[in-house]
């Protein structure tokens, strides 16, 4: 079965986007239990899903935003171009919670949005040359 590239990246990045809204929104206001595997699990979520998804969403804009083919960054390596702008962002967001009174910064949040970036990358290595156009 064939779907367009479009669609196939748009998948990863709704499917992480509503697994990133099920853990905030729903799973961990409503965890009551003690059990601490879980409790770190539900902590570190929010920074792992949109490790994957943000790329994935980079992925399809990236084209649409530049004309240029011959930029070997916004062409033959946009996978690599798209983890960088999203780690960017997803580790300042960290960073920038220090500075706030409510912010919680912590260092597994870091560590779990680099793996959810790896697991974009390897998604990438794994997925059909056609969609990788």
């Amino acid at each position: 079965m064939y779907i367009k590239p479009i669609y196939y990246w748009f998948l990863l990045f709704a499917t992480t986007s509503l697994a990133y809204q099920l853990v905030q929104d729903t799973i961990r206001p409503n965890y009551n239990g003690d059990n601490e595997i879980i409790i770190y699990l539900l902590g570190i979520a929010p920074n792992f899903f949109p490790a994957i998804g943000i790329p994935a969403l980079f992925i399809i804009l990236i084209p649409e935003i530049s004309q240029s083919k011959t930029n070997i960054w916004l062409s033959k390596s946009k996978h690599i171009t798209t983890i960088i702008i999203s780690l960017i962002g997803l580790l300042s967001w960290e960073f920038v919670q220090i500075l706030t009174p409510s912010g919680r910064f912590d260092w597994n949040d870091i560590l779990w949005t680099c793996i959810g970036s790896l697991i974009f990358y390897f998604i990438w290595m794994i997925s059909p040359e056609r969609y990788k156009q």
